[in-house]
């Protein structure tokens, strides 16, 4: 696969093998499947519903903002936020040509402790990894091989003023608590659901006692069935993104909710 990457990034150049890789992964997700990996961008179709609104934090190339669009149809709205140049012109792009007009995107950071935020790729094994894209302060020791300032900003400045909120997905690279704490009231005001990749036992322990006073509960998705996630900090990590769920939203998933 390193290979093939290698080749393709030699003959196409950054641009157009972003915008390859962006375009491609909506062909084979709608009309091939995507296996298990991609489970829960599946699993939105059994929860968002038309005229919701909901937010991607840390959009990439899209994979979860696309479907999100079409999801909540005319009636609802996208929240993208992708801080990274090249990742963000190519969503950009890929919306200008899928005519999502529900979905706002903005060029952000989330999850910083300062007004701008110094975000970079890192290299391992001398390949770039463009998924490991990150604010560079949260993990020193990468060999980052392009950086960039990007502007900090908080959830609450972003979403409060919504007229709702219903879904947010998180994947920020280890920054969730530092996305969440600064958005609590956010949170307290809609209690959306909430996805996040929390592979950190502790980080997912702080994230769900930020939340119980909300009424939330904590879940994994397994073979289309929520079960409540054990995340008492002496488990051994589960892997998989975890959803918290609000009680007045169950009803939503009332039938993929293992009993």
């Amino acid at each position: 696969m390193n290979g093939l990457k290698k080749l393709l990034l030699s003959l196409l150049g950054e641009k157009r093998y972003l915008q390859l890789l962006s375009s491609s992964f909506q062909v084979l997700y709608r009309n091939v499947g995507m296996g298990v990996d991609y489970q829960d961008i599946y699993f939105l179709r059994e929860y968002v519903k038309n005229g919701d609104y909901c937010a991607d934090i840390g959009a990439h190339l899209g994979y979860y903002t696309l479907e999100l669009s079409r999801l909540v149809k005319e009636d609802g709205k996208v929240v993208a936020i992708e801080p990274m140049s090249k990742f963000y012109q190519t969503l950009k792009g890929l919306l200008q040509k899928q005519h999502a007009i529900n979905v706002t995107l903005h060029q952000l950071a989330m999850g910083g402790d300062s007004d701008f935020v110094e975000m970079g790729i890192p290299e391992v094994n001398k390949i770039k990894k463009f998924a490991y894209a990150r604010i560079k302060k949260s993990n020193e020791y990468l060999d980052y091989v392009e950086t960039e300032q990007v502007r900090n900003e908080s959830g609450d400045r972003l979403f409060l003023e919504l007229p709702r909120l219903d879904f947010i997905k998180c994947d920020v690279e280890g920054l969730e608590i530092s996305v969440f704490s600064a958005m609590m009231k956010t949170v307290e005001k809609f209690r959306p659901i909430l996805l996040c990749e929390l592979a950190d036992k502790n980080e997912r322990l702080k994230l769900a006692g930020m939340l119980a006073p909300f009424g939330y509960k904590t879940y994994i998705l397994e073979h289309k069935k929520l079960y409540l996630a054990d995340i008492h900090p002496e488990i051994k990590a589960v892997s998989h993104n975890h959803y918290f769920i609000p009680e007045f939203r169950e009803n939503r998933l009332k039938s993929f909710i293992a009993s």
